[in-house]
């Protein structure tokens, strides 16, 4: 059975990541827009500083948000009961906002045996979710081993592909029977049919990235193929409501009839 909440939208984790391009105005929207919706977890991410140089040099873009606007961004979601995390993947990167009180963490998968990264995240005793990318069970098995507070550890099956084949959803199951902990789907995959599915497995949570915070429709995203344009998070919710009434559903149907004279011949 779905072990979703039933109120769903609690469970599900906006990720803004580096979809601001580093644009304050456009950070501003997605606070905005947070504020006024009905959802109550938002992420924002922090590269590796090798990226930051990169996107610098090749493309004129400085993706770095500066330290007041997380601390202006942490202050008015808790004000609003609303919890903001950061996505981390080192520490030299994310050093400059260590201090600040986010209400919880995402360690990305390239991340996962981050020793050091880790235990100072640990040290938060804050809520932390660890994307596991294409990590094996040893991985996970040393993550866990370098995690103290395990009660506040969750993984997040994500599959890195957009091929089918490469998407095993059966998985998440698997990881929450053997190692005793929440276990939620991160969403990188190129269109909805993923949501539609979620409720046949034990999840716990979802992650999925979002976009459209620009006024130019065509602008591609860093997370462009797998975000979500927030005018489309409707049918997210939709999707997943309407497959768990049907999985839910135990009607026999026996006085449904069928009116043969509309039937075409």
């Amino acid at each position: 059975m779905p072990k979703l909440k039933e109120n769903i939208k609690s469970n599900i984790f906006l990720e803004a990541g580096i979809n601001h391009f580093g644009d304050i105005a456009a950070a501003n929207k997605i606070i905005k827009f947070f504020i006024k919706s009905e959802y109550k977890n938002l992420t924002f991410m922090i590269h590796n500083e090798a990226f930051y140089e990169k996107q610098i040099l090749d493309n004129k873009i400085n993706f770095t948000l500066q330290k007041s606007f997380y601390a202006k961004a942490i202050k008015i979601c808790q004000k609003n009961n609303k919890k903001v995390g950061l996505s981390v993947c080192d520490l030299k990167s994310c050093n400059y906002l260590m201090d600040l009180d986010f209400d919880f963490y995402k360690i990305l998968g390239i991340s996962i045996n981050n020793k050091q990264l880790i235990q100072e995240i640990d040290k938060k005793k804050k809520p932390t979710y660890v994307s596991l990318a294409i990590a094996n069970n040893d991985k996970i098995k040393k993550l866990i081993k370098y995690f103290k507070n395990k009660k506040n550890l969750n993984l997040i099956y994500t599959s890195m592909s957009y091929e089918p084949g490469d998407l095993n959803l059966n998985r998440i199951s698997y990881l929450n029977k053997k190692f005793q902990i929440p276990v939620g789907y991160g969403h990188h995959y190129n269109n909805l049919i993923p949501f539609s599915l979620i409720n046949f497995y034990d999840i716990k949570f979802i992650f999925f990235y979002i976009k459209g915070f620009f006024k130019n429709k065509k602008k591609y995203y860093p997370d462009n193929d797998h975000a979500i344009f927030i005018k489309d998070l409707k049918n997210v919710y939709d999707v997943i409501e309407e497959s768990n009434i049907i999985i839910k559903n135990k009607k026999n149907n026996e006085k449904i009839k069928l009116n043969d004279k509309k039937i075409k011949k």
